[in-house]
């Protein structure tokens, strides 16, 4: 009679998420803080008086008028202004809210999750195509535009990852970018780099970009599919497939059993 192996099991112990509560003045202050910004913006008041009030909020008076001009983005160019397929009307209603983001989190409170967590969750609603419900975004996350990300449910997106939505970027349910993630969906002719072709790229439900990887414009990740460390993605994924190398390849298949959501619930920070 031959042996049949035990089905493999994830290596480690489940290590679930711990519950922090914050002081109750502290929570107050925080809600306070990140009500009345979003209570601004659905009135219709001018949204870059409003991220120059934030700012000012956040960071305190100026005395140099220079550092204060900082605060108004008004006074500021970014790089997704100069692109021929700008829409300048659209870019003009979520630039204050992206530099209030940007900038947000290079001040005292940029690190501090709790608080960033609520205001970039609050932002992401006014400034996204769509945004799910509890969205979590990490410090130092850029956008090429911003208005073309269509976000599901529980996606968590971590520090210093480029999202590059100029051709459109869908996220699915439950799916996460590790730390140093890019994500593109624009290419350039190799003779004629002012040639642009926008592709849409779609991560789908459960995938996971891990650290240092990048996702080419178009490319179509299959649920529940994994890029590993450092991968280059070319090409559409699998679904439950593991893909990984410079370009990425498919090493090996996911256990299905455990990534059955009603079978496994994963939860991640």
């Amino acid at each position: 009679m031959t042996d049949v192996p035990p089905p493999a099991q994830p290596i480690g112990a489940e290590m679930k998420l711990r519950h922090l509560e914050l002081p109750p003045e502290t929570e107050k202050l925080y809600s306070d803080f990140v009500g009345k910004i979003d209570q601004r913006i659905r009135a219709g008041d001018d949204r870059s008086e409003i991220c120059r009030d934030a700012l000012t909020e956040i960071w305190g008076e100026q005395a140099s008028p220079l550092f204060a001009a900082q605060f108004d983005p008004r006074n500021v160019t970014l790089e997704s202004e100069y692109y021929g397929d700008c829409d300048p009307e659209r870019f003009g209603k979520v630039k204050p809210l992206l530099w209030l983001w940007y900038m947000f989190d290079r001040s005292p409170g940029g690190l501090n999750l709790e608080l960033g967590f609520r205001l970039r969750r609050m932002l992401a609603q006014h400034i996204f195509k769509r945004v799910g419900k509890n969205f979590k975004c990490f410090p130092f996350v850029e956008f090429t535009f911003g208005y073309n990300m269509e976000v599901g449910d529980n996606v968590v997106i971590h520090r210093w990852v480029l999202l590059d939505d100029r051709g459109g970027i869908e996220i699915g349910d439950k799916s996460s970018c590790a730390d140093f993630v890019n994500v593109y969906s624009h290419t350039h002719d190799i003779n004629l780099q002012q040639f642009v072709d926008n592709r849409k790229t779609v991560i789908g439900p459960r995938c996971r970009v891990t650290y240092h990887a990048t996702v080419l414009a178009g490319s179509k990740m299959g649920e529940n599919s994994m890029l590993g460390a450092h991968g280059l993605l070319t090409r559409d994924t699998r679904e439950h497939a593991v893909y990984v190398g410079i370009p990425a390849k498919k090493v090996k298949e996911k256990d299905r059993e455990l990534a059955e959501p009603t079978k496994h619930k994963e939860e991640r920070f």
